[in-house]
């Protein structure tokens, strides 16, 4: 941890791309994890878009991308119509990530029925996931699970356990201490559970 890259989600200070990067550069950050740009969540744009719209602004404000904060995995386990388009939408992700010389994407484990038993549901998760993660691994760039409520992995151990499962170096955790909050889970536990998969907090 000798150098950490400060960074956030800059769409939280504007809907509005260029004001989001002046207010970023004025608060001294050099870095953002790109979610929504002009009020467009990051999936609904192009390599092309990307490279004409996108990159000349963050470069006109000396701004990096720390990560792609993406929707991916923010579907219900059983709906098969979004997963296979999310396969799609990852793939350009990928491209994006490249394009941004970005490392990392942020995903989710998808959603549960709430009268649902979480665990029951493991083994549907982990194939997913082992899916994007081999998208992920042929564009050499690394996703990142996000803890999340009401995801598959909104616990500890059920992150362990796809972590551990998926087992693939391009499937990393990000940290969120909050998430876990909200779940009733000690951070302090979660962390010492998962630290050795965490890559970004």
């Amino acid at each position: 941890m000798n150098k950490i890259k400060i960074s956030g989600f800059s769409d939280e200070i504007a809907s509005d791309f260029t004001t989001q990067l002046k207010t970023v550069k004025e608060l001294g950050m050099n870095y953002i994890s790109l979610r929504a740009i002009d009020g467009h969540n990051i999936s609904q744009f192009t390599v092309n878009t990307i490279q004409d719209q996108v990159i000349p602004k963050l470069e006109q404000w000396g701004i990096a991308v720390s990560s792609i904060g993406s929707p991916i995995g923010k579907i219900y386990i059983d709906d098969e119509v979004s997963f296979q388009q999310q396969l799609i939408e990852l793939e350009e992700l990928c491209k994006i990530a490249k394009l941004l010389n970005c490392d990392y994407i942020r995903i989710f484990s998808f959603y549960i029925p709430k009268d649902k038993n979480f665990d029951n549901y493991k083994v549907q998760v982990v194939e997913k996931l082992q899916q994007f993660a081999e998208i992920a691994a042929s564009h050499h760039v690394t996703l990142l699970h996000e803890n999340e409520k009401d995801i598959f992995g909104d616990i500890g151990r059920r992150c362990k356990t796809i972590l551990d499962e998926v087992a693939s170096d391009h499937f990393k955790a990000i940290f969120d201490f909050a998430n876990f909050v909200q779940c009733g889970e000690d951070p302090q536990n979660c962390y010492d559970l998962l630290s050795h998969y965490v890559d970004y907090i």
